[in-house]
């Protein structure tokens, strides 16, 4: 059952509150604006009625409290005999979610929350989508018979309620495997919260996925709803799960094994408890890391659990045609081309090809082709950009790999920022990267930073 809390001087309007209230809620109480906030910080609250005229502290003043220091999106609906239009747009303004006179109807007030709630949701919702912005267009292509165990696996635990671990070199395709279970999940109408741990600061992990109460460190000017909380009732995705620290393990262990979790600062004695499925992901051999203490052997063996392990795509080569001509369909709409198709000699080049940064370096690989290409083109061997080599014994270890593999990075980027004019937004986007990505690989391609 839903908490509410009513804040009122007046003693039998709180209990005629209750007497209409307590068959869909569990009622909390307070006298004063101090008591109220007291019971804030000790109980999870769902819902605040507010009075105004109170013998400590004005409402305004309760209304910005709460949302700056407990939480920004707590629902509180003022309820007052002393209304007047400048204080109603005043706590408006303070984020309130209704403002109404203490004559109200019941069912109308029943309403009236109902609506603040489903707001609520829909601001969490958005602040969710917008944190979670990153390369979230990852989808999981079924091209092979190595595709297709991996599909089972999928299937098989979907709908089970466990946290999944997922391996396999970087650009196997984890991203894409992820976001499938959570489609084929009965979570699938919930939010699918992807967080980039690499583009956080060691500082910043900890409120980002926990969030944090007001004053808790330096900067926190007001109260953060973090990842987990956002992502309540769906699923929350850590792709590189090898590199958080061991204060942050520890409360990841904490809320697989009790589902809850407790934010940066949290004055309160009691956790909060949450509904999240954790899909984590690893680049890197864990077993080591746990032998190099990098990694908590306790945590190691929670999330290993449920393993769902990507091979590379040289140990797949069967499936290399369809994604190639995946890529070809879907990157044509993208960039307006029509009628292109990759001729066999083509295809079989790049099935020979040893494709170090695997499903992701591939992609790269068709943006470039179809970029280059003109409409209703049939794509031969020589037309494709440089390759490394025809040779299914082709290494990752020879020099002409590299060597080739840095002509082809080049040329490609080289022709990349002439056709986006040098715009480094664009110029990300189309390669499917992150613009920190890119700034990178044109440092290490020696082509110099280009302004957006």
């Amino acid at each position: 059952m839903q908490k509410l809390l009513i804040v009122d001087d007046s003693v039998p309007f709180m209990n005629d509150v209750e007497f209409v209230l307590k068959d869909k809620y569990k009622i909390f109480k307070a006298e004063s604006g101090k008591k109220g906030l007291s019971v804030l910080h000790k109980e999870d609250i769902n819902f605040v009625l507010l009075d105004l005229k109170l013998p400590d502290i004005h409402g305004l003043e309760v209304l910005e409290k709460i949302h700056t220091e407990i939480d920004p999106l707590l629902p509180v609906i003022i309820i007052t005999d002393y209304g007047d239009i400048q204080t109603a747009v005043k706590a408006m303004k303070l984020g309130a979610a209704d403002f109404i006179p203490k004559d109200f109807n019941r069912d109308v007030l029943i309403e009236r929350i109902s609506q603040a709630f489903e707001k609520r949701e829909l601001n969490i919702k958005l602040n969710a989508l917008e944190a979670a912005i990153d390369e979230d267009s990852d989808k999981f292509i079924v091209a092979g018979e190595a595709a297709r165990k991996i599909l089972l696996d999928i299937e098989r635990f979907a709908n089970q309620d466990v946290h999944i671990l997922l391996t396999g070199e970087t650009g196997v395709g984890k991203d894409g495997v992820a976001r499938e279970i959570h489609l084929r999940s009965n979570r699938r109408n919930k939010l699918f919260v992807k967080v980039s741990l690499h583009t956080l600061s060691e500082s910043l992990i900890e409120s980002e996925l926990f969030g944090h109460e007001k004053g808790a460190f330096s900067g926190a000017d007001e109260a953060k709803i973090g990842r987990f909380e956002a992502a309540n009732g769906g699923t929350i995705y850590l792709p590189e799960i090898s590199e958080v620290s061991e204060k942050i393990q520890l409360k990841l262990l904490k809320f697989m094994q009790y589902k809850e979790i407790s934010k940066v600062g949290q004055r309160s004695i009691k956790d909060i408890k949450l509904d999240v499925r954790l899909i984590l992901a690893s680049n890197k051999n864990l077993e080591q890391l746990v032998e190099q203490g990098k990694l908590r052997e306790d945590f190691y063996y929670r999330i290993k659990i449920i393993n769902i392990n990507i091979p590379p795509l040289r140990e797949r080569r069967d499936e290399i045609k369809g994604l190639a001509e995946y890529f070809l369909r879907t990157l044509s709409v993208k960039f307006g081309k029509k009628g292109l198709e990759l001729s066999d000699e083509a295809v079989k080049a790049m099935e020979n090809y040893y494709w170090k940064g695997n499903v992701r370096e591939l992609q790269s690989f068709m943006t470039n082709v179809v970029i280059r290409a003109n409409d209703n083109e049939v794509i031969e061997l020589d037309s494709l950009p440089e390759m490394p080599s025809t040779s299914s014994n082709e290494t990752p270890g020879d020099e002409s790999y590299r060597g080739s593999l840095n002509r082809f990075k080049k040329e490609y980027f080289s022709d990349l920022l002439k056709k986006t004019n040098g715009v480094m937004g664009d110029a990300a986007e189309a390669a499917g990267i992150s613009r920190q990505a890119l700034h990178k690989i044109l440092k290490e391609l020696d082509l110099g930073d280009v302004d957006s």
